[in-house]
């Protein structure tokens, strides 16, 4: 229990230090919270994309290898295309309202993906001509995309360097800590009080800073993750962000490995100090 009182009273003694460790360690989870957040809209947008995508299929002549034109030998007609409707393995059907006759301005939408080549199959039966081929529009797929997920990349690669950088900071703000709180470290050795004890008082310290940081981070991540987000958008619309569960369980996973990390900086630190030359050097 001493350990944790001590370290709750270094707080208050020590406010400059900590106000710029919390600073720091502010700006790194409210980074991390934009970055995430946005990271975890775009994968979730590209799976559902991919989903939907797959489950529309349309059907158009097959197109000559060798100089040929397009104009298929056999042809589908309106008949053919509401037959082909009537199928139990769509969830819907949307027929053009001009150039049926090509099927191409036809979009058949599958319950689920899967159900693919058994469509096909049926369609066949029905009289769907082998010079016809079933397709996914893969380029429309990669087309809507791409924006977003050149929007990933961008927050992913944001994401990445803000943590070694914030991490790297907060080292070096660690060790200049544990250098001015020397003759304190000393002193506390000196009182009877373990290694083991004074790095956990340390540690406590950093712990109550980041939950606190965690908690603003959080706050002003959220508030600023659309505005963000929709100013690097490239793509038409906006994406909305909303922070859910398991990103600020994310972003509460970096906040502790990054008080973990200071932490075994301070211990290591500790480790090599011994209270009667500290107390020497002082003198």
């Amino acid at each position: 229990m001493y350990v944790f009182e001590h370290a709750l009273l270094n707080l208050g003694k020590n406010k400059g230090r900590n106000i710029l460790l919390g600073i720091m360690l502010f700006a790194v989870i409210t980074s991390a919270v934009i970055a995430l957040s946005i990271f975890n809209a775009t994968d979730t947008i590209i799976e559902n994309a991919r989903i939907e995508f797959n489950t529309m299929v349309q059907i158009r002549p097959q197109r000559r290898q060798m100089g040929g034109n397009d104009n298929p030998t056999s042809t589908v007609t309106l008949e053919d295309l509401h037959r082909f409707a009537d199928s139990d393995y769509l969830s819907g059907v949307q027929i053009g309202a001009g150039g049926f006759e090509r099927g191409n301005e036809t979009m058949f939408y599958l319950h689920s993906p899967e159900l693919l080549y058994a469509f096909e199959a049926e369609m066949r039966e029905k009289g769907l001509p082998d010079d016809w081929v079933v397709f996914r529009d893969e380029a429309s797929y990669r087309r809507m995309i791409a924006p977003i997920e050149n929007l990933q990349d961008v927050s992913l690669t944001f994401l990445l360097v803000v943590l070694l950088f914030g991490a790297a900071i907060m080292i070096l703000l660690s060790v200049i800590a544990i250098r001015e709180r020397k003759y304190e470290i000393g002193v506390l050795r000196a009182m009877g009080m373990k290694k083991n004890n004074v790095a956990l008082c340390l540690w406590v310290e950093n712990i109550a800073i980041t939950f606190a940081c965690f908690v603003f981070g959080i706050i002003v991540g959220t508030l600023l993750a659309n505005p963000v987000s929709n100013a690097l958008w490239t793509g038409e619309g906006q994406i909305n962000i909303a922070l859910n569960g398991i990103t600020a369980l994310q972003i509460l996973g970096v906040s502790l490995l990054l008080a973990t990390i200071t932490g075994a900086v301070s211990v290591s630190r500790i480790t090599k100090y011994e209270p009667i030359k500290i107390l020497m050097e002082r003198n």
